[in-house]
């Protein structure tokens, strides 16, 4: 389930692990990995879908940078809770790169980070249904007082 603020949406990405399955796609709309990126762009961008990138939170940007306008969605996918990193690149994807589409975390993060992913950038989250109320209960105590730059 997709949390998009306080709006609950589905996820119109589907997660492809190998080039393979472009061919049996029926789904407009994809993820992909950094590693699939960077081994088949050609392939891929012949393709006519909504593509999304996923990465990981222990790589880089710089193998994307010239290659922003390609993806409606980055998604970094938290390795643990305690890796802040895709809170730096989010950051650097608006501010830098001045990345318009949708940036979204998934993997491992807590319902406190939330607000926080807000503010450096993210759009929306990838969370269990189950656990909702806590999520939206993080985003309503969020007063609007900043200290992070």
């Amino acid at each position: 389930m997709i949390l998009q603020r306080d709006k609950v949406k589905k996820n119109p990405f589907q997660i492809i692990q190998n080039v393979d399955e472009l061919v049996e796609m029926k789904k407009k709309s994809i993820l992909i990995t950094l590693d699939l990126w960077e081994a088949q762009k050609k392939l891929i961008t012949k393709h006519k879908f909504n593509l999304g990138l996923e990465i990981a939170s222990d790589q880089s940007l710089g193998p994307i940078k010239n290659d922003l306008h390609y993806f409606k969605l980055i998604q970094f996918k938290f390795i643990t809770f305690k890796d802040g990193r895709p809170f730096s690149l989010a950051k650097k994807l608006r501010r830098s790169y001045n990345f318009k589409n949708e940036i979204r975390g998934s993997g491992h993060i807590l319902p406190d980070q939330y607000i926080f992913l807000l503010r450096c950038g993210f759009d929306s989250v990838e969370i269990e249904e189950k656990n909702l109320e806590t999520w939206l209960k993080f985003l309503e105590m969020d007063k609007g007082i900043y200290y992070q730059p």
